[in-house]
């Protein structure tokens, strides 16, 4: 967007602005009097966050099945301030370590917690040692544990640290932290920064496979009936899927990829060897191929439980009217609210489609997902991903919030491996998919509170630039710099009929749109030697200080 806005457009701040930029720190044209400044000094500014917003795990017990192993994924970029600030990818080394939230709740181990590594080798072919991931990165502890650069993907990132839902007190924990320290050569600290290792084992299979619970999955050979809860719910699914599917064809091709199982899935587990769904399914979620003639995870699991009923509501999952009463059935959930970012009130299906859509065999498991530009568009936040022309995704042709194209494969768009501002990450200030800034969960916010002194998108420039720039369109998005320096000089920008630039932003009638509001209280000098405060969430007009675009 190139908002060359009139007057105090200043404190235009968008749905979705990518970096720091967009923000008001101090600037060379005078005082920021009211504005929040920037939290945290030093020379160095670490962005953090979560590749995922929430990583899944099946939780306590391993020894029927798995679904997914514990493995959180946590990335940052370093800036050096300056004017302009860099990009560091040298010369300092990255650690993460356990950290404890406003409550004291922290967690430093997972081997306690879990049976994972008693079944690790049979399930993913890995002896992980306790507390170590797949990937040989450990669970997040008091020893700060490295970060490494990945070149190709501009990211210092630990891959696979293996984090369970529950604390140290045991209690159940879906937000654990993790602090992430920069050092210098001599190992001096130059920098920190917060992250929250969002994971949750809230898949309810146990609503419906539960012994006694639906009488639609009871299995034909009756129900398990373990007393052991967690896994009498496993046992019923594997009786289902037994009885639909006979697996005794695909054993040799089991074998060869290093598995040993039995004529049937509930054989195998009951033999003591515990089943990976991976193993024949395919997912792009562990990056594993499966079996040829085998569908993927994700098309079997909403396929076959769309057009199912739940008993509660008597309607099919398909035609639910809220997530609790489809999505959160299985994903984490009604108690882990993982859907917890600034449009946390935006129901599942409105983005991604109900669970047939998300299941076609046309669509590629955690590759095709909605894309900012689907509803931020030309203006217009639209409520759902879907054009109701065609039914299909919307289809923008206006690149000002839009994801990046071909990233990370070619003809895929991932807002999580997007970018802009420069070379940072969209998620550096925007947080996790799910977890957009601000969201309803304390442990989130922690990271911009830090940052810019208030929860939100990173949009205060002097977090990272030691001066701010003048400029009508080099923010994130295309946004002029937000302080007292563009309201001495946006008239210039202005005349000349310029202001119509402002419209994206401001309106077509420079009223002010949600596009225009605050971030925080704003007060700015203006004429003679008056002033004028913004409230937070104000949506800043022309006609605020002006009679409009053209006024006095």
């Amino acid at each position: 967007m190139k908002p060359q806005s009139h007057l105090l457009a200043a404190a235009a701040i968008f749905c979705l602005i990518t970096l720091s930029c967009g923000g008001g720190g101090a600037s060379g044209g005078g005082s920021n009097r009211g504005n929040p400044p920037p939290a945290q000094s030093g020379n160095y500014v670490i962005a953090t966050w979560s590749e995922l917003g929430m990583h899944c795990t099946d939780g306590k017990d391993y020894s029927i099945f798995s679904v997914l192993p514990p493995y959180n994924t946590v990335r940052a970029q370093v800036l050096k301030r300056g004017n302009p600030p860099t990009l560091v990818t040298g010369g300092i080394t990255l650690t993460y370590e356990a950290t404890a939230d406003s409550t004291g709740s922290i967690n430093t181990v997972s081997s306690n917690k879990t049976n994972f590594w008693d079944h690790a080798r049979a399930l993913f072919l890995n002896g992980a040692a306790p507390d170590v991931g797949l990937t040989g990165n450990k669970v997040q502890s008091a020893t700060p544990q490295p970060l490494v650069y990945d070149a190709s993907l501009q990211v210092w990132e630990a891959v696979g640290i293996p984090t369970v839902p529950y604390d140290d007190k045991g209690n159940r924990q879906a937000y654990p932290m993790a602090k992430i320290v920069a050092r210098d050569a001599s190992g001096a600290q130059v920098a920190d920064s917060t992250v929250v290792l969002a994971v949750s084992d809230e898949l309810t299979c146990s609503n419906c496979h539960a012994s006694g619970s639906d009488a639609a999955a009871k299995p034909a050979a009756g129900w398990e009936n373990n007393p052991d809860s967690g896994k009498d719910t496993k046992l019923n699914i594997l009786r289902k899927h037994d009885e639909r599917w006979n697996i005794s064809g695909y054993l040799s091709a089991l074998q060869s990829s290093g598995y040993t199982y039995q004529a049937s899935l509930y054989e195998t587990a009951m033999s003591g060897t515990p089943v990976l769904c991976a193993a024949c399914h395919s997912t792009n979620a562990l990056g594993a191929a499966g079996i040829a003639g085998i569908n993927p995870v994700t098309q079997d699991m909403h396929t076959l439980h769309g057009p199912l009923i739940n008993p509660s509501t008597g309607t099919s999952l398909d035609q639910a009217t809220t997530p609790e009463q489809s999505c959160y059935l299985c994903h984490p959930g009604v108690q882990t609210k993982c859907q917890r970012g600034a449009m946390h009130t935006v129901a599942c299906f409105d983005c991604h489609g109900n669970l047939t859509k998300v299941g076609a065999p046309t669509r590629e498991g955690w590759l095709d997902l909605p894309a900012c530009q689907m509803c931020h568009s030309n203006s217009v936040r639209y409520l759902s991903t879907f054009d109701p022309a065609t039914g299909n995704w919307r289809v923008s042709n206006d690149s000002v919030f839009a994801t990046t194209p071909n990233k990370p494969v070619a003809g895929k768009s991932l807002y999580r491996f997007s970018s802009g501002h420069g070379t940072m990450y969209c998620t550096s200030c925007h947080g996790s998919t799910h977890a957009e800034y601000p969201t309803v969960q304390p442990n989130d916010n922690v990271y911009s509170t830090a940052l810019q002194g208030y929860a939100g998108k990173l949009t205060e420039c002097g977090i990272c630039h030691t001066v701010v720039p003048t400029t009508a369109d080099g923010g994130a998005h295309g946004l002029h710099n937000i302080g007292q320096d563009w309201v001495n000089n946006h008239h210039t920008y202005a005349s000349g009929g310029g202001y119509t630039q402002c419209a994206y932003c401001h309106g077509s009638s420079y009223q002010g749109t949600v596009l225009s509001r605050t971030s925080q209280q704003r007060t700015f000098s203006v004429e003679e030697g008056g002033q004028k405060i913004f409230a937070n969430g104000q949506a800043v007009s022309c006609y605020d200080c002006h009679d409009g675009p053209n006024g006095g």
